[in-house]
């Protein structure tokens, strides 16, 4: 025979701890699905469910009763997948010990210059990528150096057109390095 030892709950529990056990216990495992549908990394999905719950605790008063928890708890999790997903967009990946595996280069440049200079390269590789194609067909020569009215000549289309797409570009690059220099929300 087994003895379970039953310890009375601590001095500060209340009917809201047990309310937020029960809704952790029966809905995680859902919630979990629902992150994962909504692009969150599984590798994310346990901070986000964490998120959720800590949401879901600090407006427990406004849950009426339990049974409507569940189209209640849908909601929280989207909107916290969905501000995951925008932070996510300007997250910076750190390459620990990387810098200290690159040897020093002759003309000086230090190992962070170079670190920069790559994450610098793989931003733009990801906007040119994002770009649509005749806007990309006129802004990838110039980044090589040619000129508005060579690009214009081997696109075939008019030197005005050319100066169109760049500025195309320039602005939607604008609007993506804006949209990373905002302020988190909390």
């Amino acid at each position: 025979m087994v003895t379970i030892v039953v310890r009375p709950p601590p001095a500060n529990f209340s009917a809201s701890h047990a309310l937020l056990g029960r809704l952790y216990l029966e809905h995680r495992a859902f919630l979990r699905r629902l992150l994962l549908g909504q692009s969150v990394p599984p590798r994310d999905v346990e901070d986000v469910l964490q998120e959720v719950f800590i949401t879901v605790w600090r407006r427990l008063s406004c849950l009426v009763t339990p049974e409507q928890a569940r189209p209640w708890l849908v909601v929280i999790g989207l909107y916290h997948a969905r501000n995951h997903r925008k932070l996510a967009r300007c997250e910076r990946e750190v390459l620990a010990g990387f810098a200290e595996a690159l040897p020093d280069q002759e003309d000086g440049t230090s190992p962070e210059t170079v670190l920069h200079a790559m994450y610098g390269m793989f931003r733009l590789k990801r906007f040119l990528e994002k770009m649509r194609p005749r806007i990309r067909a006129a802004v990838i020569p110039y980044l090589e150096g040619w000129s508005v009215p060579e690009i214009a000549a081997t696109l075939g289309i008019k030197a005005k057109t050319v100066y169109s797409r760049l500025h195309l570009a320039r602005k939607r690059l604008e609007m993506l390095s804006f949209a990373c220099r905002r302020p988190r929300r909390r």
